[in-house]
């Protein structure tokens, strides 16, 4: 229930943000972006080493639970009128257990709703790659990765815009286990508008 309040409460601050509009003129094409983000990652079932071995009956493995952290997220995009595709990297540190450390590539595309004004709320999904890491243990290998979500930017000057944005990124457990691995994550920061 509490990442479905924080999901609620990003959305209500960008539909409060999105119902003040002004006219501008169209966004330069070309951005780079940094932004702090928090991180709400769920393990998926049966990890922590909770794994059944070869026996007919099976320890209960305990309940989905959510770890959180903080990290970075920067990169670059590419506008093109309504559509961008936007290249990335985040880091987030976590406290797991045996994980303090997640490292995701990403190829995005974006829809924006409008342009042309103060407020420019999008859409977004793509695909990646992440990595969970630790200071106990070896490091995952790299696994396959997708992601959606949507935020709006706010623009303050024709090159200087904040933004603010609410992303799922969903790939398998950090551990031995089944299932999928959600990572909720808030993220606010800086753009820069380059052309």
């Amino acid at each position: 229930m509490r990442i479905m309040r924080i999901v609620a409460a990003w959305f209500s601050l960008l539909v409060f943000t999105c119902s003040w509009v002004l006219a501008q003129d169209a966004p330069p094409r070309f951005e780079v972006f940094a932004e702090g983000t928090g991180s709400f990652l769920s393990k998926g079932a049966g990890s922590n080493g909770c794994a059944c071995p070869a026996q007919f009956i099976c320890p209960p493995c305990p309940p989905l639970s959510f770890t959180h952290g903080g990290g970075v997220f920067t990169g670059v995009r590419f506008r093109a009128g309504h559509d961008a595709i936007e290249v990335s990297y985040s880091y987030d540190s976590q406290t797991a257990q045996r994980h303090n450390r997640l490292d995701v590539f990403s190829l995005n595309y974006i829809r924006y709703l409008w342009t042309r004004s103060q407020v420019q709320p999008f859409a977004t999904a793509g695909l990646g790659t992440d990595r969970f890491g630790g200071s106990t243990i070896a490091s995952s290998g790299p696994q396959f990765a997708w992601n959606f979500g949507g935020g709006a930017d706010v623009v303050l000057r024709r090159h200087l815009a904040i933004r603010l944005e609410l992303r799922d990124y969903m790939t398998g457990p950090p551990d031995l286990g089944t299932g999928r691995s959600h990572d909720i994550v808030p993220s606010a920061g800086i753009v820069f508008r380059l052309k």
